[in-house]
């Protein structure tokens, strides 16, 4: 019995390709994988078609799987438009994310999901297709990560009360995105915008729309155009705990200090900011507790003490990006780590493109650690060179 608990906890964290395979192996895994006990888990897959066949093993699997949470991809390999209906729109999904070839699928596969509660679409979107959406009654997270840009005005204000929302696509309207985010304003707690296209105004009234008393995440893509106003907007989401502000320039030393005051992180990405320094690390250090990632990447005015202080403090770290931070050494990795407890959750160190990082310092600390991806000046990891 107890070996079959074991296999039963395993088989739950397989994807439903490793389970197509296992359920052939023998009588007994065909049975634990056709299981009540496997049936009651959410099953969250990703899919690529090689074969109609692989397609119909899924099909069947799943509805008596109980499915709730699907990534679906349609690549390349064409599966017939019926059999994709029939196998998603029976399923009551919570979480759904989907990339469809065939766009006029779309509406058939909506109809009968009125549990989903988060929908990524990786794919071209319409008007019409978008107006399907505002019949999800329970629709909170909505992400459109679409690499083709829009030709059509996609009326996103039509949106409402939504905790989440990433608009990764090109050619959204200014106003309409305003009012999105408007109609969210007693909900939305996570926003993730590529704002290329947006001067500084329109970036300033976009921040002005969010609730400071809700925002705990904000990434902001290819925006060009910081300032210290800007960034000291930012600081007063006293919630925030997951940031990105990639390539925020011109940025004072005083602004950054501001932004990390009294906030626990989680994530932060301060890639290519100006105002990065010694004191704004030691100010993120202050309140570290929680902080799992941070990149601090190309920025030449942090030095090897407050890096060492933060991966001393920071116990909960499991990704450091460093790349291009001249002035460290070796001398920023802390002594006697593993007497100290010290890195027990790493999985990311990364030097490259730091000079004066030394290859042999750098192999001792892998041989230590075998669990953490070291990366050295050369972009290398350091076992594999």
């Amino acid at each position: 019995m107890e070996n079959k608990n074991i296999i039963l906890l395993i088989f739950t964290y397989l994807e439903l390709n490793d389970l197509a395979r296992c359920e052939q192996v023998c009588l007994n895994w065909h049975h634990f994988i056709n299981s009540d006990t496997l049936q009651n888990r959410k099953i969250f897959s990703n899919f690529t078609y090689d074969s109609l066949q692989q397609f119909k093993w899924h099909s069947k699997k799943f509805q008596y799987l109980k499915i709730k949470d699907l990534v679906f991809y349609e690549e390349d390999f064409k599966i017939n438009k019926k059999d994709i209906i029939n196998t998603i729109s029976k399923l009551e999904l919570e979480s759904l994310t989907i990339k469809l070839n065939q766009l006029n699928v779309f509406d058939h596969l909506l109809v009968n999901q009125k549990q989903l509660r988060k929908l990524e679409i990786r794919m071209p979107i319409t008007n019409q297709q978008l107006q399907l959406l505002t019949q999800l009654p329970h629709l909170e997270q909505l992400h459109l990560r679409i690499q083709k840009r829009t030709d059509e005005n996609l009326k996103l204000g039509q949106l409402h009360n939504l905790s989440a929302i990433s608009l990764q696509l090109q050619g959204m309207n200014h106003q309409e995105v305003l009012q999105m985010i408007q109609n969210s304003y007693e909900t939305l707690s996570e926003l993730e915008i590529d704002a290329d296209e947006y001067n500084h105004d329109e970036m300033i009234q976009i921040v002005n729309c969010l609730n400071k008393d809700k925002i705990e995440k904000l990434y902001i893509y290819y925006f060009n155009d910081y300032s210290d106003l800007l960034i000291l907007k930012l600081s007063q989401f006293y919630k925030l705990n997951k940031l990105s502000i990639f390539k925020a320039q011109n940025i004072q030393e005083d602004s950054m200090l501001q932004l990390f005051q009294n906030k626990y992180f989680e994530e932060i990405n301060l890639n290519q900011c100006d105002g990065v320094t010694d004191r704004v690390v030691f100010q993120i250090i202050k309140r570290c507790q929680r902080l799992k990632c941070i990149n601090l990447s190309w920025n030449v005015n942090i030095f090897d003490h407050s890096i060492m202080i933060l991966l001393e403090e920071a116990m909960q770290l499991e990704e450091v990006y460093l790349i291009g931070c001249k002035q460290l050494t070796t001398e920023c990795i802390p002594k006697n780590l593993y007497f100290r407890n010290l890195f027990k959750k790493l999985r990311i160190l990364n030097f490259e493109s730091c000079n004066a990082m030394n290859d042999s310092k750098l192999k001792k600390l892998k041989n230590q650690f075998k669990y953490i991806k070291i990366i050295n000046y050369y972009g290398d990891e350091i076992d594999k060179i």
